[in-house]
C-alpha cells in the first residue's frame, strides 16, 4: 500500500504542474470542506505541527490562495480562508488526481475497482 501511495503522489506531482505540494492542497481541501479555520485547528485536524502549517502558509499567502484575518476581540488569533483562487488551484489539483487514479485504476477490472471503492469506504467511515 506505501508503494502504490507513494508512485501515485510521485505521479501526482509530475502531472499536476502544479507549484503545491500535497500538504497546501490538503490544507486548501480542508478549508474548503469546513471553511475559515484558527491555524492551530487546522494543524491539529491536519496532524501537522504548527511549524510547519506556518510554513506552508507562506507560499500559501503569498500566492492568493488563501487569506489571513485577525481576530477582531483578539488579536493574537488568526484565521485562515481559502479565495477564489485557492479555489480554483483546488478543482485543478482534483482534476489532476481524478487522472492519476484513473491512470492507475485502469488496470483493474470493474468488479476489482468496485472491491476497492468498497474497501476504501469501509477504511474511510471507520476513521471519522
Amino acid at each position: 500500500m506505501d508503494q502504490v501511495t507513494n508512485k501515485m503522489l510521485i505521479r501526482f506531482q509530475q502531472e499536476s504542474k502544479l507549484s503545491l505540494g500535497i500538504s497546501h492542497i490538503l490544507v486548501l481541501l480542508e478549508l474548503h470542506n469546513k471553511g475559515e479555520q484558527r491555524p492551530s485547528d487546522l494543524a491539529e485536524t491536519l496532524g501537522f505541527t504548527p511549524a510547519s502549517l506556518t510554513h506552508l502558509s507562506s507560499k500559501l499567502i503569498k500566492s492568493e490562495f488563501i487569506t489571513l484575518r485577525n481576530d477582531e476581540e483578539d488579536r493574537r488569533t488568526k484565521y485562515w480562508e481559502i479565495t477564489p483562487r485557492g479555489l480554483e488551484i483546488l478543482g485543478e489539483a482534483q482534476k489532476c488526481g481524478v487522472k492519476v487514479r484513473s491512470e492507475f485504476f485502469s488496470h483493474l477490472s470493474e468488479a476489482e475497482r468496485n472491491s476497492l471503492v468498497q474497501i476504501y469506504t469501509k477504511l474511510n467511515n471507520t476513521f471519522v
